[in-house]
């Protein structure tokens, strides 16, 4: 188990902006065969780095021009469709396209908010919230989800995934975890992040069901956070299956929220981005919807329609062979650093899908290095090789690896680029090969007069 996530996240963050501070007048970092590159490259941001469709982005102009120049339609004054608190057209759109993959989910089973999927998730937290009280989170969540759990006063309980690089959920480890803290009576619930984020894990329909009756058993509230959904071609939501139990059949759908929104799939952007989660639960529904005070303006209603009703399938399946190539070239990256370094030096965890990579790197030679921690790892990359990354224990893994923006990796916000990524496996690869010659944590902080990460004290 990783202990104080919440520390850790904050931590990194922190100690992030003092090493730029300290690499800023010297930024040259080297690549193999005498290569020498400038900057930081950022492989720890969330963007995609992808356009909007086209003709979502011609639907958004034209809404634009509506609210700005010209008239709304009619339909704009509509008192129910442009709702400021539950807005009837956000939640039809939501029911029909972003909870697509679930089984005919109905307007009155969403609830919506302007902006972010992150508001629905710390209001849902919050109805579960209670002095004491623990969220049991499979290994491998979402980098800032302790942030946004632990507001409420929970505290975040990891349970092991798969020991294989498959790194999955362990039924067996996760009915444990909920046994435990539920005889102990701190079990206030489970929060998953499927299909998965840092890790796209490959799951069966039957190991997906073993999945859902651990959940059933132990008769808790689930938060499932599916923004990445549209980034997976054949992704089966928890909540779409049903199970059988002594006490008789149960539809995950009345256990589980699912959230999600228009950002990463549709990559909408500021006013016109929502968050939207649906559940058969609607006595739990009714006490989010009563938590989400702020009120949409028309125009954010007007803007989150043009660009998910106006977004086809094709733009996803456009964007998983973008996803899948760069993927596919960055395992060919890896499998050259194998062959050139005589080992496996890199190991890719999870199966090829999504927008990130992520990799655990040789334990020997880590520990050669006086690498103890992902923290520790994620620390020396950027002062070393000048990458920019998300450590496991962050995600709630103590395994030693990272997690690589490799979709979109950039030098600057707004400059992401696909051609970066040779340089980012360049860099890793000399990276290797300093640490095989003799690099150490401690020598890479003398250099820059810095202290351990472990020493960062938080405000």
């Amino acid at each position: 188990m990783v202990a104080d996530i919440r520390a850790l996240s904050d931590r990194s963050e922190v100690r992030k902006r003092l090493v730029r501070r300290a690499l800023a007048p010297r930024s040259l970092f080297e690549g193999t065969g005498g290569r020498v590159y400038s900057g930081i490259i950022d492989a720890y941001h969330g963007e995609t780095g992808l356009p909007m469709d086209a003709a979502a982005t011609s639907a958004l102009d034209r809404a634009w021009g509506e609210l700005l120049h010209t008239e709304p339609p009619p339909e704009y004054a509509d008192g129910r469709l442009y709702d400021k608190r539950q807005p009837l057209a956000l939640r039809e759109l939501a029911a029909h396209k972003l909870f697509g993959r679930l089984d005919a989910v109905r307007p009155d089973e969403v609830v919506v908010c302007p902006y972010s999927s992150t508001v629905l998730l710390e209001e849902a937290v919050a109805t579960l919230a209670r002095p004491g009280g623990v969220i049991v989170c499979p290994e491998g969540f979402y980098k800032s989800a302790a942030i946004h759990i632990q507001k409420s006063g929970l505290r975040i309980v990891t349970c092991p995934a798969t020991p294989d690089d498959r790194f999955a959920i362990d039924p067996r480890a996760l009915a444990e975890c909920l046994d435990r803290y539920r005889r102990s009576g701190e079990l206030c619930g489970v929060a998953l992040t499927l299909p998965g984020n840092p890790v796209v894990a490959r799951y069966s329909r039957e190991q997906l069901l073993e999945v859902a009756r651990v959940l059933a058993a132990a008769g808790t509230r689930v938060i499932c956070d599916m923004a990445f959904d549209q980034m997976v071609a054949e992704h089966l939501p928890i909540a779409a299956l049903e199970v059988t139990t002594d006490a008789g059949p149960v539809r995950l759908y009345d256990r589980v929220l699912t959230i999600t929104g228009n950002s990463k799939g549709y990559n909408a952007f500021g006013p016109c981005k929502i968050g939207a989660a649906c559940t058969g639960d609607s006595e739990w529904l009714d006490l989010i919807r009563s938590r989400l005070t702020v009120a949409f303006q028309r125009e954010t209603t007007h803007l989150a329609r043009a660009v998910i009703e106006h977004t086809p399938e094709s733009y996803f399946e456009h964007n998983r062979k973008i996803m899948r190539e760069q993927l596919v070239r960055s395992l060919e990256l890896i499998d050259g650093i194998e062959r050139r370094q005589g080992r496996k030096a890199l190991r890719p965890l999870g199966r090829a899908e999504g927008m990130f990579l992520t990799v655990v790197f040789d334990e020997p030679m880590l520990d050669a290095a006086g690498i103890h921690s992902g923290a520790v790892l994620e620390d020396l990359l950027l002062i070393a090789a000048g990458v920019d990354s998300v450590a496991l224990d962050r995600t709630g893994s103590p395994r030693r690896g990272v997690r690589l923006n490799v979709l979109a990796p950039r030098k600057a916000p707004r400059q992401e680029s696909r051609a970066l990524t040779d340089e980012l496996f360049d860099r890793l690869e000399r990276f290797v090969e300093r640490l095989t010659g003799g690099l150490t944590y401690p020598a890479a902080l003398a250099e820059y007069d810095l202290a351990e990460v472990d020493s960062v004290v938080l405000p």
